[in-house]
């Protein structure tokens, strides 16, 4: 997360919000709401960005389709 701005509050209020369901492993689960207690983050501002930081590195790979899952 070198040279970026963390998600705020403010920055979350301003995009209409839609509900994520997802599977996760209990161990990682576990991890990341430590991680969000430690930062002190929200873990919505967390997965927002961890979604937004995957997509954008997914667009920077050469040789990827558009749309193509993996």
């Amino acid at each position: 997360m070198v040279g970026r701005r963390r998600i705020t509050l403010e920055d979350v209020a301003e995009e209409p919000l839609v509900n994520l369901n997802a599977r996760v492993p209990k161990h990682l689960w576990r991890r990341v709401r430590l991680q969000c207690l430690r930062e002190g983050r929200l873990l919505r501002a967390f997965v927002t960005e961890a979604l937004q930081e995957h997509l954008a590195a997914q667009k920077r790979r050469p040789g990827r389709r558009q749309g193509e899952i993996g």
